[in-house]
């Protein structure tokens, strides 16, 4: 049977002759009290219950000559309990893997910055060296932050037609490209109607992704297709692959497979791209590379467009 809870006054001078009355081991009604609480400042009794129905509990109860002010089903209790239990358990999550990925990062700004103040001159090889050290920790910091702020902070999409090779040819300018990897871009104009910043993330983001699957040597391909009605992109690698095991939860919040990372990524580049209507997937085979593809409505008509901006 269904477990319930249930809440009532009980005055204290009275509360043995409730107690022997409802702690019945199975009544008329078919209710089982299984536990009892009893705050003898506020004079209520909470009690845990087998019952057919919650009708039921009620009719158990004025046989009792008591009047319920509250009854729910424990199914519905635990639910929340759980959906909130889960929440914090994902942002503890988040919160460790953030502390640990900005300590290195930060330890570095924090000794180059000693390191320069120890020395009264700093010669000009020096001043390269140091300040190359203090931006890609930088870089790095702002990387992660970028990450989670993209994936949890409101959006406010700006709908405009734009030329997709433009934002295609921006997004590698913002990636440090080691000299063994080789991104080839799309030549065939195509235009759609796109939040441009926030598919320039998606690109970086899945660009960054197949460079560090390369390991510092290797190709990486984006094309271009249309259709009267949608455009497919796709960004394609020859790196190492994703696992068939792993291939299904690569979207997931919180998902990695790397030493750092909150895990993120993949995810926020999932909700810009659905947050414009359209679908990402990917396909890889392990040691041939990885293909992600990305299906946009080309055009949106206002009311879409308003529909869309609503529910962001």
């Amino acid at each position: 049977m269904p477990e319930f809870i249930a809440r009532h006054r009980v005055v204290e001078t009275g509360l043995d002759r409730i107690i022997d009355t409802v702690n019945n081991e199975i009544d008329e009604f078919g209710v089982s009290t299984i536990e009892m609480f009893y705050d003898h400042k506020t004079e209520e009794m909470c009690c845990i219950l087998d019952a057919p129905s919650q009708e039921a509990i009620k009719n158990h109860y004025t046989n009792a000559g008591l009047v319920c002010g509250y009854i729910a089903p424990i199914e519905r209790i635990d639910t929340k309990i759980g959906e909130k239990s889960e929440r914090l358990r994902a942002i503890g999550e988040l919160a460790a893997r953030l502390a640990h990925d900005l300590r290195n990062p930060l330890s570095v700004i924090k000794n180059t910055v000693e390191i320069m103040e120890s020395k009264p001159v700093l010669h000009i090889e020096e001043k390269i060296i140091y300040h190359g050290r203090l931006k890609r920790a930088i870089d790095r910091i702002s990387h992660q932050l970028e990450d989670v702020l993209d994936f949890v902070r409101p959006t406010n999409m700006k709908f405009q037609k734009h030329l997709l090779n433009d934002v295609l040819n921006s997004a590698p300018e913002k990636i440090v490209r080691p000299d063994g990897i080789e991104i080839i871009l799309p030549t065939k104009f195509v235009y759609c109607i796109c939040d441009q910043t926030k598919i320039e993330i998606v690109l970086v983001n899945l660009i960054v992704n197949s460079i560090q699957a390369m390991s510092g040597a290797g190709k990486v391909t984006v094309t271009l297709h249309d259709t009267p009605n949608d455009v497919t992109m796709q960004v394609s690698d020859t790196g190492s692959g994703i696992p068939e095991n792993i291939l299904p939860k690569i979207f997931e919040p919180l998902f990695t497979t790397k030493q750092t990372g909150t895990g993120l990524g993949l995810a926020s580049c999932k909700k810009i791209i659905e947050q414009h209507g359209g679908l990402i997937s990917a396909t890889s085979k392990e040691n041939h590379g990885t293909t992600f593809t990305m299906i946009l409505p080309k055009q949106f008509t206002s009311k879409k467009i308003e529909k869309l901006v609503a529910s962001n």
